[in-house]
């Protein structure tokens, strides 16, 4: 997550004063149908190389420097699971489908809804704790992807200046996820007892929705955090007025 941070606010630096760019124009504020086509656009053509006009890190696949998530003790899955130096794949294939708010009240509420056909991360993990009724432990490699899930990612916008211009920073990002299915695998569980842990990856998968709604918070809030530093990135690079047009 640091070196996301740090090529985003890098970029800011560099490109105080930069013109908004030809391609693709400005929408009207509030014009759902045009903002929603510029989104698919950018996600379509720049997610796998980034884009420095737009302060777009490359997004396909995502770097993710560390996610935890840990659920209590009063939860059936008591888990505290770690992933580090992962990647996130499949943002340039989502669709963006509905937008709400980027109207000229910057500290309004603002929604995007958008379908995530794929959506899988992958790399290095440490998992300890309780599924149910198992115990669980291990560290090794894993591959936690969501199916056609449809996401609302909502956050209130938090105007600040800077050089005599407006811009918007998100601010209370929120994300909630409807997956169809979900599919987890995990590598050297139990100290590499294969019998053990063939056993564990089949138990979560065919108990994956009950699974998913109880780590659903954890792992909507760690989303949360990553989507809420590339959306302040984007608008960090122009005035939120450069952004539409009347």
């Amino acid at each position: 997550m640091s070196r996301i941070i740090f090529i985003v606010v890098f970029c800011t630096v560099l490109a105080v004063q930069a013109e908004f760019p030809d391609d693709p124009k400005p929408c009207k504020y509030g014009d759902s149908g045009c903002i929603v086509k510029m989104i698919n656009y950018l996600i379509r053509e720049k997610a796998m190389q980034g884009d420095h006009e737009f302060n777009l890190v490359k997004l396909d696949p995502l770097p993710v420097a560390k996610m935890n998530i840990k659920q209590g003790a009063e939860s059936p899955v008591n888990i505290d699971l770690t992933f580090k130096d992962n990647q996130l794949l499949g943002i340039s294939k989502m669709k963006f489908r509905k937008i709400k708010g980027f109207g000229k009240d910057i500290a309004g509420g603002h929604e995007i809804l958008f379908n995530a056909g794929k959506l899988s991360l992958v790399g290095p993990y440490n998992i300890k704790g309780k599924v149910l009724i198992l115990p669980i432990s291990g560290t090794g490699k894993s591959n936690m992807t969501l199916v056609n899930c449809d996401v609302v990612l909502s956050f209130t916008g938090k105007p600040f200046e800077k050089n005599g211009e407006t811009y918007m920073e998100a601010s209370n990002l929120k994300i909630i996820t409807k997956p169809e299915r979900m599919y987890y695998y995990f590598t050297n569980l139990f100290n590499g007892d294969k019998a053990l842990g063939d056993n564990m990856n089949a138990f979560l998968n065919d108990n994956w929705e009950a699974i998913f709604q109880e780590v659903k918070q954890s792992m909507e809030s760690a989303f949360a955090d990553i989507f809420q530093t590339i959306i302040t990135g984007v608008f960090s690079k122009y005035p939120y007025a450069k952004f539409f047009e009347e």
